[in-house]
């Protein structure tokens, strides 16, 4: 009685008061002390059980190996599955199988997990899903689907982890693709699997298979559903739609501390700053306390909106009103923000008074700040520092390179590129893709593959030609490369987000939206020419690039340079 009504140290005493030889009662206190994670007393229980000549059942093993799994004890673990061998294992119930199976997933002991599956003499659909969520859980998307493809009986779980693995591989269109093999197999989704594929939507960029999920989720009944709607919002924001974003906010009956976040977040990567202010201060007034991810996500959104002011305002206010602790990612943002707005003197001295230790995220902040402001002699200092603290992260030499390469200090670019080569740091390649009609086309800077590449190479020396004509110059100290203005202004053309929007225009309806992804930052040449594409387009041209939205509309940007 006192346990069941939350009085579990009173339970406690009576418990240890009497002569207790069913093994239920030693099963409930095992499990109540689970709930509060106190798992030392769990093990310090089930000792004293089998101690006492109390014989544990399945329900008693399985909760204990749910314990050993939380928290991390692989030892007690091990010791446990001798002690379940000396019982005879094979005569063990399917549970207690499939939470050893578990137990070992869950502390990252895949192997230990397969041998003993692939020794069990029955298999139930738990045990392939436990086999499956191992892989996944562990970063073995390719052995899940192996394990996958030879899954009898699929259940919601499975496909769920699936779905989840190709998505964390960064296998974005197959986990698309599993969710409607999986919804054509006759298995009914849960919140679960939607939120997994909608992940996969948004780090994609895929509007129309969002869209498609999303008309999914309403003849299901579930447009209503907090977690899925949140997924939804970020979905949309993510594939650059905040329009879609914003209407899914609004008919929403319930609203909780992320649904706001995933709003205030939107508006930040799309450059609304001021919306996402005032989406905060009505999270406030509704009477929701923001927590340290929101404030994180208005800092943001003022770092790329160029509101210094506001930013220290909402920065203070966190700590003094909130008594909320800056963390790292904050600091982060207050640096950023002063990058950007190109106070960088005061972004280092930030740095140095700060109460808790820069990690390489911070300086690198200032860094991305001096590549803005052409800052040479000040991003040498902060890249010491960065070196320091993360000496093979090829992101922190390769953006030094570039700054050295705006200044045209071809030496020093030398001698960087020789440092990368020497350390064996690899640079990601310049990749965007864009969606047209439901498939996705990938272009690689500088890449002549594509079947309509002339097509689009043309239609860029035209729009090229009309820059001039209209006073544009090239910009060609983002060509990144020692060569004359025409070797440079070549280069420039070749860049991905060029090629990607250029397909778009010849593809696309007139009127109808381009929408391109990119990996790495847009360069200034692109960003001004897809400027000029959207005003003699007559179309609006939204840019993905690692960290922004650009929306370009009738030769405008909404970024306004805080990028």
């Amino acid at each position: 009685m006192y346990v069941s009504c939350g009085e579990l140290s009173q339970g406690r005493l009576v418990f240890d008061q009497v002569v207790n030889e069913k093994v239920f009662l030693w099963n409930l206190m095992i499990n109540e002390y689970a709930k509060v994670e106190d798992f030392a007393e769990c093990v310090y229980l089930f000792q004293k059980m089998l101690n006492a000549g109390i014989a544990a059942d399945s329900y008693t093993f399985s909760c204990i190996l749910k314990c050993f799994a939380a928290s991390g004890s692989v030892k007690n673990g091990e010791w446990l599955h001798g002690y379940l061998l000396k019982l005879d294992l094979a005569a063990c119930s399917c549970s207690v199988v499939n939470s050893l199976l578990s137990f070992y997933a869950k502390v990252g002991r895949v192997e230990s997990a397969r041998k003993l599956f692939d020794e069990l003499p029955q298999r139930d659909v738990v045990s392939w899903n436990s086999m499956i969520s191992g892989y996944v859980a562990n970063g073995g998307s390719e052995e899940a689907s192996r394990v996958f493809e030879k899954t009898s009986e699929r259940s919601v779980v499975s496909w769920t982890s699936m779905i989840q693995a190709y998505s964390r591989s960064g296998l974005l269109h197959d986990a698309i693709r599993l969710f409607h093999e999986m919804t054509s197999s006759g298995t009914k989704p849960d919140i679960f699997t939607l939120s997994a594929v909608l992940h996969a939507c948004a780090s994609s960029g895929s509007l129309e298979s969002g869209k498609s999920v999303h008309n999914y989720i309403t003849g299901q009944g579930l447009e209503s559903n907090l977690f899925v709607c949140n997924a939804l919002m970020d979905m949309y924001a993510k594939c650059g739609s905040m329009e879609d974003a914003s209407l899914v906010f609004s008919q929403m009956p319930v609203k909780d501390i992320i649904s706001w976040t995933v709003m205030i977040a939107g508006y930040g990567m799309h450059g609304f700053g001021k919306e996402a202010i005032r989406a905060f201060e009505e999270m406030r007034r509704d009477g929701i306390k923001p927590d340290g991810v929101s404030f994180i996500s208005v800092l943001y959104a003022c770092s790329h909106s160029g509101l210094v002011n506001e930013g220290w305002r909402f920065f203070n206010i966190m700590q003094k009103e909130c008594k909320i602790e800056p963390s790292l990612e904050h600091y982060a943002c207050m640096v950023d923000l002063l990058s950007r707005s190109g106070k960088l003197q005061m972004a280092y001295e930030f740095i140095k008074g700060m109460p808790i230790k820069p990690d390489a995220t911070i300086w690198g902040a200032l860094l991305c700040g001096c590549r803005i402001h052409h800052d040479v002699k000040l991003a040498e200092r902060v890249a010491e520092h960065v070196f320091e603290l993360e000496p093979e992260n090829a992101r922190y030499y390769v953006l030094l390179a570039n700054i050295y390469a705006e200044a045209e200090k071809w030496e020093e670019v030398k001698e960087l590129r020789v440092k990368i080569g020497r350390r064996g740091l690899k640079k990601h390649p310049g990749c965007s893709w864009i969606e047209v009609k439901g498939k996705v086309h990938v272009f690689v800077a500088k890449d002549g593959s594509h079947p309509e590449v002339r097509k689009i190479e043309a239609l860029l020396r035209k729009v090229r030609e009309g820059m001039k004509k209209e006073g544009f110059s090239p910009k060609l100290r983002y060509a990144l490369m020692n060569g004359d203005d025409l070797e440079k202004e070549m280069a420039l053309c070749g860049h991905s987000e060029k090629l990607a929007m250029g397909f778009g225009i010849l593809n696309l309806p007139p009127g109808k939206t381009v929408r391109v992804m990119k990996n790495l930052r847009v360069c200034r040449d692109c960003h001004e020419m897809a400027k000029f594409m959207s005003k003699t387009t007559g179309r609006e041209i939204i840019l993905r690039d690692s960290n922004f939205f650009h929306h370009f509309k009738d030769g405008s940007c909404s970024c306004r340079g805080f990028w």
